[in-house]
């Protein structure tokens, strides 16, 4: 008994000890940015918090959802807001862009490094990201405005 006991323990121990392997972190990867530079997703990591939408072209809620965005960034200025194109063409996330005005910084996930590392499967989808390179918060789907701000004010 003593043995299975012991035996749980560690188990148990073990699960708790290794939570933080279950953290997902902002990639370090080089990618190319709607101009066609190429970037290190390093740079982006803010003093306070990052936004990211993750988005692509052709998806009808991301179209609905970046014009929000952008309003909201331009309401807040303090915030690092940026949106990631998942697998468009880089003269299709461009066109879009100038479409809607969107003037925060672009970056094209060609390959899905920076997508997969986050473990984002289906777009729209809206994480924050913490000083130390953590996702502290998700959203899959579109957001609001709204939603946006409490998700932001809850990961503060």
């Amino acid at each position: 008994m003593r043995r299975l006991s012991a035996l749980i323990l560690v188990v148990f121990l073990g699960a708790c000890s290794s939570s933080t392997t279950n953290e997902r972190l902002w990639p370090s990867v080089s990618v190319a940015d709607a101009t066609g530079s190429i970037v290190q997703t390093a740079n982006f990591i803010p003093e306070d918090v990052l936004v990211v939408s993750l988005w692509s072209t052709w998806c009808v809620p991301c179209r609905r959802e970046l014009p929000q965005l952008q309003q909201y960034a331009l309401e807040h200025p303090e915030l690092s807001i940026i949106a990631i194109n998942l697998g468009d063409k880089p003269e299709s996330v461009t066109q879009f862009a100038n479409e809607i005005g969107l003037n925060m910084p672009i970056l094209i996930d060609s390959e899905g490094r920076i997508s997969s590392s986050l473990g984002v499967t289906s777009v729209p989808a809206t994480l924050i990201i913490d000083s130390k390179g953590v996702v502290i918060a998700t959203h899959v789907g579109e957001i609001s405005t709204k939603d946006l701000a409490l998700l932001v004010e809850t990961s503060n």
